[in-house]
């Protein structure tokens, strides 16, 4: 039995409309303000990435409703439990806000602390929502470029939004800032166009995560030849004044996205997810770096590179927990949250083995797309592997749902779950939250029921790894993994050899 408290007795939040409910299928941020704490919903987010791959694409009814609405929401609990769920906030339709990626707390010198919740919407321009109450939301800060933000972050009395482009490929790095954005609008930190642009003193590619560390703002962009990590040389960060910490993917090339960051005894440690959406068609494990106050990286969890690469700064070394990438397992595709807690480092995945059968009906019904995106083999060959992985699934008994590793030193690694804490449906582990009174909050991504808020005090959670440390891969599951390895070695090197996937110097 967990020790966690189920915090929505119904999944995706909605008792009085159970199809809503499931349609906030991701809790895809969290914050804490006053008395509560705040989720800002994803919106039928598998869909939506169906529609990614063509608006003519269809999505199979395991992740389809009816009635379907993809106008995000906020939802609020009252910490002690004597108030239900309440809805705050529902965008309208004229908005075509699809989900809320970030929340945070901020407020400017002498103000008081509001809350801001950043949207998803591809059309139009990046909504950034404030509430100093939690019940009533206004929107803020002018007109915001792009499609997204997946973070935010109050640094020296200034918020700072990086927001993502996606509908173009996510490629400028547009970074904002205000002290309140309610009385002074957004800011570019630089403009990316700027002719004085100097690209070896800028990080110019798309933002994917910021983080402070060291008294510095660190950026992680995706580029073409893969991830990199900047800093700024000052606490107010400005154009031709950053500095390049680490490049090229960590060593791996397909290495695109920085998922992940989180600061731990002194480290920064950063994940990395393969390129998309190569990554969603055929999962392959994320890897974990870490960074030193000297700007020193070297790998913790990963395998030998899909597309080496040849770093700037550093190299890649054999990964220091022992872990290959996603953790031994290739449908760790994301590293989806990392935090300390209570003295541990906590990582959160996302598990894509717990959708290879979404993704095999998406391919099935969309067969036409599909080849004409890469060719029929690659379709034959997809439809194969999925096939071939469900029924390894069953024959090895493969614990679905996201998995949750800790780490008393950042090194060392045990797994805490593998199944999704609650229910083998939470197929990620989304947002992790360390509350005022030192509770743990995960959110999860849960496209089946709707998502789960999960709340564990510092004496629950330390009786939980008590007694789930000993969780762990059977040697026939690590045998199915690598059988599974290779037929996705297989499916790469055709798409290669194909010129469907280009390789990277």
């Amino acid at each position: 039995m967990s020790t966690f408290e189920k915090l929505n007795k119904i999944n995706g939040f909605d008792f009085k409309n159970p199809i809503n409910a499931k349609q906030n299928n991701y809790a895809w941020s969290m914050a804490e303000l006053g008395d509560y704490i705040y989720v800002g919903t994803g919106r039928n987010v598998p869909w939506i990435v169906t529609k990614l791959l063509s608006p003519d694409a269809e999505a199979p009814l395991l992740i389809s409703t009816t009635n379907q609405d993809n106008n995000a929401e906020i939802w609020r609990y009252k910490k002690d439990g004597s108030r239900p769920w309440q809805r705050v906030y529902k965008a309208k339709t004229e908005e075509q806000i699809n989900g809320f990626r970030f929340m945070i707390v901020h407020a400017m010198p002498n103000s008081t602390p509001a809350l801001y919740a950043a949207s998803l919407s591809f059309q139009g321009s990046v909504a950034i929502l404030k509430s100093t109450d939690g019940s009533n939301w206004t929107r803020v800060g002018g007109d915001i470029k792009g499609t997204s933000s997946r973070s935010m972050v109050s640094f020296n009395g200034m918020l700072y939004v990086a927001v993502l482009d996606e509908a173009i490929g996510g490629n400028m790095p547009l970074l904002y800032r205000s002290k309140d954005p309610e009385f002074f609008d957004f800011e570019l930190v630089f403009d990316p166009e700027d002719s004085d642009i100097d690209p070896e003193k800028n990080p110019i590619g798309g933002i994917n995560n910021i983080v402070v560390f060291n008294k510095k703002l660190y950026v992680c962009i995706s580029t073409s030849q893969g991830i990199e990590v900047w800093r700024s040389n000052s606490g107010y960060p400005k154009k031709n004044d950053w500095t390049l910490v680490a490049d090229k993917g960590f060593g791996d090339a397909l290495n695109d996205n920085a998922m992940a960051v989180g600061v731990y005894k002194d480290y920064l440690y950063v994940t990395a997810t393969k390129k998309f959406p190569l990554t969603l068609l055929v999962p392959f494990g994320a890897d974990m770096i870490r960074i030193d106050k000297l700007d020193r990286w070297e790998l913790v969890v990963g395998g030998l590179p899909i597309i080496p690469s040849k770093p700037s700064t550093g190299r890649r070394n054999k990964a220091l927990s022992g872990y290959g990438s996603g953790f031994f397992n290739p449908f760790n595709v994301y590293i989806w949250q990392v935090m300390e807690y209570n003295g541990n480092l906590l990582a959160a995945t996302f598990d894509h083995g717990t959708n290879i059968e979404n993704l095999r009906d998406i391919v099935l019904l969309n067969k036409e797309i599909i080849i004409d995106r890469f060719d029929e083999d690659v379709y034959k060959l997809l439809i194969k592997i999925y096939d071939t992985i469900l029924s390894l699934f069953k024959k090895f008994h493969y614990p679905k749902g996201f998995d949750l590793y800790v780490s008393k030193d950042g090194i060392k690694f045990e797994p805490l779950s593998l199944s999704g804490i609650t229910t083998s449906n939470n197929y990620g582990g989304r947002i992790l939250m360390e509350g005022s009174e030192g509770e743990l909050y995960i959110g999860t991504a849960n496209p089946f029921d709707g998502c789960e808020v999960l709340r564990a005090d510092k004496c629950a959670f330390e009786r939980y790894m008590y007694n789930h440390r000993k969780v762990n891969y059977d040697d026939s599951l690590f045998l199915f993994k690598r059988r599974v390895e290779m037929m996705l070695e297989e499916l790469v090197i055709h798409i290669r050899t194909k010129g469907l996937l280009e390789e990277k110097k």
